[in-house]
């Protein structure tokens, strides 16, 4: 009877979390994606340098006069300057490389979103199986502590066996309760990332393993991280042509009715070009824009490093998590379950102590929650490799 009772209590530690409608990590990320204010900024990003690209053919004001050429009358005038074609076609490729950019920005901040709420998950999952562990371990303690108490009533049952049965019970108590607020926090966590109703405490989907998308572990050689490197350090380039392009000469019109009543050319045009005579002003422009472009190519060279040494090392852990998995799941779980059988069976009929007996449970349930642990690892792995892939 009391082997069943503890297989009872395990099953219904493990169980008893999923009696709510839960929320699966789609939903959570479909929920983050709307909110998230780096994704909102991100695409504010992109509406702002969609919204400057269409002025990249921006001419300056007109200038408007009203002067008096022969100190008799009043006569109003216009002149208008532009800038070199070439500057034009230059700004035009500056504000279409900034769009590009920003479109991959706002892929790595999707990116970024989606693991954040994914790590979020996997410890919420982690914090649900945790308490799942802690309700059946403090039921289980509790319910051997009681019947040590009664045995040691009756006198059939030492002061030893007494008080380690009431120090694990309290340890397993307070297990308990940090598990709790553990659970509260990651559900807390969640929340705030996905903007979902904060009333109701949260609850998952049952605690599996996540999936590597692609399902390839090689390095990838392309991907937003990839293209912003390159296109920012594109961009740079391009902001260099700009600067090296307004060295160029502009022009000015103008439309003056200067001329003198009853003159027989009342009508007076005037054509003009800027020179750029200070030229220490451009050379210096240029010159910082060309430090500029050189140093974005040696930053996104630096970046595809930093991004090389972060896929090695998240693969590695990827590869350890997998195996340690493996593990548990070949052969842990299924030694925790005859470990939790073979000492319920030897503890009814008399062949072990109860302290063998508590030890055997406790070495069950460690398996246990080792398991979950990594499994945990292992999700957090998969969600930097395919953070890192870009999906």
């Amino acid at each position: 009877m009391k082997r069943t009772r503890i297989i009872a209590l395990i099953l219904l530690g493990w169980t008893g979390l999923y009696a709510q409608a839960p929320i699966s990590l789609d939903v959570a990320i479909t929920a983050a994606l709307k909110n998230h204010p780096q994704l909102l900024a991100a695409q504010k990003e992109l509406e702002e340098q969609s919204a400057l690209n269409k002025g990249s053919f921006s001419l300056p004001d007109p200038q408007l006069m009203l002067a008096a050429p022969t100190g008799e009358f009043f006569t109003p005038g216009i002149q208008q300057g532009i800038d070199n074609p070439f500057v034009y076609i230059q700004q035009a490729k500056v504000g279409k490389q900034q769009v590009t950019l920003a479109e991959t920005g706002l892929l790595l901040s999707r990116s970024a979103v989606i693991r954040q709420v994914s790590d979020a998950y996997n410890e919420l999952q982690y914090a649900e199986a945790g308490i799942g562990q802690s309700r059946t371990q403090d039921s289980i303690f509790n319910a051997l502590h009681l019947a040590t108490e009664k045995r040691f009533s009756a006198g059939d049952a030492g002061l030893l066996e007494k008080t380690s049965s009431e120090a694990k019970a309290k340890e397993a108590a307070v297990k308990l309760a940090q598990a709790e607020a553990e659970l509260k926090n990651a559900q807390l966590a969640v929340m705030l990332l996905t903007g979902l109703d904060t009333d109701t405490n949260m609850v998952t989907v049952a605690f599996e393993k996540m999936a590597l998308i692609g399902g390839s572990t090689e390095i990838p050689v392309s991907g937003p991280f990839f293209d912003f490197a390159s296109q920012n350090a594109d961009l740079a380039r391009q902001q260099w042509k700009l600067a090296k392009s307004k060295i160029a000469p502009g022009y000015s019109f103008g439309y003056m009715n200067q001329g003198e009543q009853g003159s027989s050319m009342p009508h007076r045009f005037q054509f003009g070009m800027t020179v750029p005579l200070w030229f220490w002003t451009h050379n210096s422009r240029i010159k910082a824009a060309k430090a500029n472009a050189e140093k974005t190519s040696f930053e996104s060279a630096s970046a595809l490093q930093h991004f090389s040494v972060a896929w090695i090392d998240a693969m590695s852990s990827y590869q350890k998590n997998l195996a340690s998995l493996d593990y548990y799941e070949s052969t842990g779980i299924q030694q925790s379950e005859i470990i939790l059988d073979a000492a319920t069976r030897s503890h009814t009929a008399g062949e072990v102590s109860y302290l063998e007996y508590m030890y055997s449970i406790s070495q069950a349930l460690d398996i246990k929650s080792n398991y979950y642990e990594a499994l945990k690892d292992y999700n957090t792995s998969v969600i930097e490799l395919n953070y890192l892939k870009g999906n």
